[in-house]
C-alpha cells in the first residue's frame, strides 16, 4: 500500500511539475555528432547527440531526443535517443534502397518543438547506392576529394602512435590537453572521405552559430520530456468519460495511464520504453465505448521541404566505393550477430508478486471458473453494475475493480477473460494492494502470461489497439573483431574503426585509447569532440595511413 501510494504522489507531482515546466522559458539546442559524413546504403551512421541551453552550455532537462535522416521531401529514417545528463548515442541503420544523394539530419527535443524547426540541429550527410543505378547523379571528373587538415580546439590535440601501420594491427592513440571540466567527449576513428559534404558541420563551427539563431516565440504546447518518453494517442468519438491505458507486451508489468483532454488527446508519461516493441492501448469498459477508438500517435515533428544540393560523383572513385561496397556485406555476413547488443527491459512492478501459479504444475482445466475454484481461491468473477468483472480478493478480505492483463495487455472486457481457455497459459501472477494508473483506481492486479507472449485469441479491435512502436533506442555496442593469435579468421572490412561516444576522462590531462585496423588500406580519420562543463567547444583531428 505504501508503494502505490508513493507511486500515487509521484504521478501527481509530474503532472503538476508538467505544466509548471511548459510555461517556464526553457529554450534547449542540440549538437548531433557522427562518426563521418558520406555512407553507403546498407551502413550503420553512428550518432551522439550534446544536449544545451542557448549559449551551448550542457542542460540536463530533456531525457528524449529526436533523430530523422530526411532526402529534403520526407523523413526516411526515424529514431528516438533516450538522453541521459544532457548526452545520448545511437546507431542509425541506413537502408539499402535509398537513393545516392545528400540529406539531411536532423535533431531536436519535444520542448524545441515548441519554438520550430528554425531551432533545430541540422546537418548534411552524403550516400552512396552501390546497389542501384541512379541516373539523376552527376558526374564529375574535376571533382576532387576534401582535404582534411589537422585542427585543434579548446586547447585537445589528438594524435597516433605512427604514422603508418599495416592492416589488422593494434595500436593505440593519445588525447592530450584535456581540461578539468569535461562535460562529455566522444572519438571516431574512420575512413577519410573522398567525396566533398557542403555546409560541413563541426561542434566548433556550431557552437560560433548558436547566436545567429533566432529566439522564437513557443507556438506549440508540448509537454517536454523532462522524466521520460511521452506516448501519444488519439481517441476518435465521445472522449468525455474515458480512461486509456497503455500496456507493454511481455512477461513484466508494464503499464500506464493515460491523461485525457476534452479534445481526446492522450498522454501517457512512460520510463524506460526502449526499442521497438508491441503495446497495446485499452479503452476502459466501465463505461460504453461504442463508436470510440484509440490511435497512437507519431511522435516526430512535421518538416519544411527543402531542396538538397546536387550530388554528383567522380568515376575515378569507383574501385574504392566498389571495395567499400563488397567490405559492408562481407562485415554483415561474419559479423552481424555480434553488431547487436542485448536490450535492457526493465519491469513497472518491480516488486513480489504476493501469489504466483506455474499452471504445468496443476490439473488442466478448460474453463476459466474452475481453475479459480480448483485452486486459485484469490480470483473470483464478480457482477459490477451490470458487467462481469474479476476480482482479486485482497488481504482485507475485500474486492474491488482488478487490473486484468494478458501478456502484458489491458483487458477491459473481462467477459473475454472468462470464456478464456486456461489451457493456453503459462503461468498467473497476482498482486494484492491498490494500485493507481493515470488516475484510475485498481483494487488489486492479476496477470496472465501465455506461452510465447503472443496473447493467443486477443484480436485488435475498437476496445484493444495493439501496435508496433518504436520507443527510446537501447545503445549499442560498437563491435571490434578480435583478430590475436588462435582466433578465427574472418573478413573485416571496417571503415569506421572505433566509435566511442564517451571517452573516459577522468582527472588526468592526457588518456590513451586502443584501436585496431581493418582490411582496409588507405587514409583514416581521428576525430575527437566534445563540451565542457561551461560549454566551450572541444576539437581535435589527425590522421594515419594504413599500409
Amino acid at each position: 500500500m505504501m508503494k502505490t501510494l508513493r507511486y500515487t504522489i509521484l504521478a501527481l507531482l509530474l503532472c503538476f511539475c508538467g505544466v509548471l515546466y511548459a510555461q517556464i522559458d526553457i529554450r534547449e539546442r542540440v549538437y548531433l555528432q557522427t562518426d563521418k559524413q558520406v555512407y553507403l546504403a546498407g551502413e550503420y551512421l553512428w550518432l551522439k547527440l550534446y544536449l544545451t541551453d542557448e549559449q551551448g552550455r550542457p542542460s540536463a532537462f530533456s531525457k528524449v531526443g529526436y533523430v530523422e535522416l530526411s532526402d529534403g521531401a520526407a523523413a526516411r529514417v526515424q529514431l528516438i535517443v533516450a538522453i541521459e545528463n544532457g548526452v545520448g548515442e545511437g546507431r542509425m541503420e541506413l537502408p539499402s534502397r535509398l537513393a545516392t544523394g545528400y540529406y539531411r539530419l536532423i535533431a531536436y527535443t519535444r520542448q524545441m518543438q515548441n519554438e520550430g524547426e528554425a531551432v533545430y540541429a541540422h546537418k548534411t550527410v552524403g550516400l552512396v547506392n552501390t546497389y542501384r543505378t541512379d541516373l539523376t547523379v552527376g558526374v564529375d571528373t574535376a571533382l576532387s576529394a576534401p582535404v582534411a587538415a589537422p585542427a585543434s580546439s579548446g586547447g585537445l590535440r589528438v594524435s597516433a602512435s605512427r604514422a603508418s601501420y599495416p592492416v589488422r594491427s593494434q595500436s593505440e592513440i593519445r588525447i592530450e590537453g584535456l581540461p578539468a571540466d569535461v562535460h562529455s567527449l566522444a572519438l571516431s576513428i574512420a575512413g577519410a572521405e573522398f567525396i566533398p559534404v557542403p555546409d560541413a558541420t563541426d561542434i566548433v563551427s556550431w557552437q560560433t552559430q548558436l547566436s545567429a539563431i533566432p529566439r522564437k516565440a513557443f507556438t506549440q504546447k508540448q509537454l517536454p520530456e523532462y522524466e521520460g518518453h511521452i506516448i501519444r494517442a488519439k481517441i476518435t468519438g465521445d472522449a468525455s468519460d474515458v480512461h486509456p491505458l497503455l500496456g507493454f507486451v511481455g512477461d513484466n508489468i508494464h503499464i500506464y495511464g493515460g491523461k485525457t483532454d476534452d479534445e481526446g488527446n492522450v498522454l501517457f508519461f512512460t520510463e524506460n520504453v526502449g526499442d521497438i516493441r508491441r503495446v497495446a492501448a485499452t479503452l476502459d469498459a466501465s463505461g460504453s465505448t461504442t463508436g470510440q477508438r484509440i490511435e497512437i500517435v507519431p511522435p516526430f515533428a512535421t518538416h519544411t521541404a527543402v531542396t538538397m544540393p546536387p550530388f554528383s560523383l567522380n568515376p575515378a572513385w569507383a574501385e574504392r566505393l566498389s571495395e567499400r561496397s563488397v567490405g559492408i556485406q562481407a562485415l554483415y555476413a561474419f559479423m552481424s550477430d555480434s553488431m547487436s547488443a542485448p536490450r535492457t527491459i526493465f519491469p513497472f512492478a518491480r516488486w513480489q508478486t504476493d501469489y504466483s501459479y506455474n499452471l504445468d504444475e496443476y490439473t488442466r482445466f478448460d474453463r476459466m471458473p474452475e481453475m479459480f475454484l480448483e485452486f486459485i481461491p484469490y480470483l473470483s468473477f464478480r457482477n459490477f453494475n451490470g458487467k462481469r468483472r474479476l476480482s482479486v480478493l485482497q488481504k482485507d478480505f475485500s474486492h474491488g475493480n482488478s487490473l486484468v492483463l494478458l501478456d502484458g495487455i489491458p483487458i477491459a472486457d473481462h467477459d473475454f477473460i472468462y470464456s478464456y481457455s486456461p489451457r493456453l497459459l503459462k503461468r498467473v501472477d497476482i498482486y494484492q494492494g491498490r494500485f493507481y494508473f493515470g488516475g484510475q483506481l485498481f483494487e488489486g492486479v492479476v496477470a496472465f502470461s501465455s506461452f510465447n507472449n503472443d496473447y493467443p485469441s486477443l484480436q485488435s479491435g475498437d476496445n484493444v489497439r495493439i501496435f508496433e512502436y518504436a520507443g527510446a533506442q537501447n545503445p549499442f555496442r560498437f563491435f571490434v573483431p578480435d583478430h590475436s593469435a588462435g582466433q578465427q579468421r574472418i573478413p573485416d572490412h571496417r571503415h569506421t574503426l572505433l566509435w566511442m561516444p564517451e571517452i573516459p576522462v577522468g582527472d588526468s590531462s592526457a588518456t590513451t585509447i586502443p584501436f585496431a585496423t581493418s582490411d582496409l588500406r588507405g587514409t583514416f580519420l581521428i576525430t575527437v569532440e566534445g563540451l565542457t562543463a561551461n560549454g566551450a567547444p572541444l576539437r581535435a583531428t589527425a590522421s594515419f595511413r594504413v599500409e
